[in-house]
């Protein structure tokens, strides 16, 4: 769900946006990642998957403040726990990174001249193996209308790696560029993966014991906030970063989502409150960077 100004607090009352897709569908369960894109077709969409196994486009331009399985625009099951999605502009490709035990998922228009007919995204018959894949991240690499020059970024077990999209249609294929890049320091599980909206030469990233920068153009880490289990983690073009690290000692998320201009310090405010659960904060944006 999204929050209008965080001002107001994270309550019922500031409820801008929500998806639920009820308790009988088990592919539903758990969702673990949102990502709002905007389309020529459908202004604006949301990017879902849930570890249950499933993945979808849901179509948000209607402005409705609660949506369910009927606003679904598309469905897929790519299965092995789901943990993120991506769309790719200017092809209509969607991509998901499952986590267990690893794998990217390749759905690609089956007409190649109609990129935003939804109901029409067809498996690839090609997976690829990715340890640990919890992060994935469009980069249009300074090529916005170019897809062949941009870069899909995704955080895996201990590193990250970068791939081009080749071809259309059922020729579509994900080709590796480079070696793996590792994260900095122990080189944890990665999870999430997310634009810095102050400087698009920039990367967050976080694993197990971290959240970092990285900078593209000189390969280089910046370690910005050692702490364990960080779900999310973002900045605002504000400069003000928001984060999700796990409470407790079962399950994944935590009541509270925690703010401040600087990341490695305490959070200067917390936002949220018992009974609640927060997984990925993300920005209300569709901007890639």
């Amino acid at each position: 769900m999204s929050f209008r100004g965080t001002n107001r607090g994270l309550t019922p009352t500031s409820i801008h946006w929500s998806f639920t897709a009820g308790k009988r569908s088990r592919g539903w369960r758990n969702l673990s990642d949102v990502k709002l894109r905007k389309t020529a077709s459908h202004d604006w969409i949301a990017l879902v998957c849930a570890s249950g196994g499933n993945a979808g486009i849901i179509d948000v331009s209607n402005q409705k403040v609660k949506t369910d399985l009927g606003d679904l625009l598309w469905t897929g099951s790519p299965g092995s726990n789901p943990h993120a999605i991506e769309r790719i502009p200017h092809l209509g490709a969607v991509v998901v990174a499952s986590s267990t035990p690893g794998k990217l998922t390749l759905y690609y228009p089956g007409n190649p001249k109609d990129i935003n007919d939804f109901k029409n995204l067809r498996k690839s018959d090609v997976t690829y193996d990715a340890p640990g894949a919890h992060g994935i991240l469009w980069d249009p690499n300074d090529a916005q209308d170019s897809p062949e020059r941009g870069i899909l970024w995704v955080s895996l077990d201990k590193y990250m790696r970068k791939y081009k999209i080749m071809g259309r249609g059922e020729t579509m294929r994900l080709l590796q560029e480079g070696s793996a890049i590792p994260f900095p320091g122990k080189g944890g599980l990665g999870h999430d993966l997310q634009p810095d909206y102050t400087n698009k030469n920039v990367l967050l990233a976080t694993d197990s014991y971290g959240a970092y920068a990285y900078d593209i153009p000189t390969g280089k880490w910046v370690t910005l906030r050692e702490e364990m289990a960080i779900k999310s983690f973002v900045r605002h073009k504000s400069g003000e970063y928001l984060w999700v690290t796990k409470e407790g000692k079962g399950g994944w998320v935590s009541p509270w989502v925690s703010f401040g201009v600087q990341a490695g310090e305490k959070a200067s405010e917390r936002k949220g409150g018992t009974g609640m659960g927060f997984y990925k904060a993300r920005i209300h944006e569709t901007a890639f960077e």
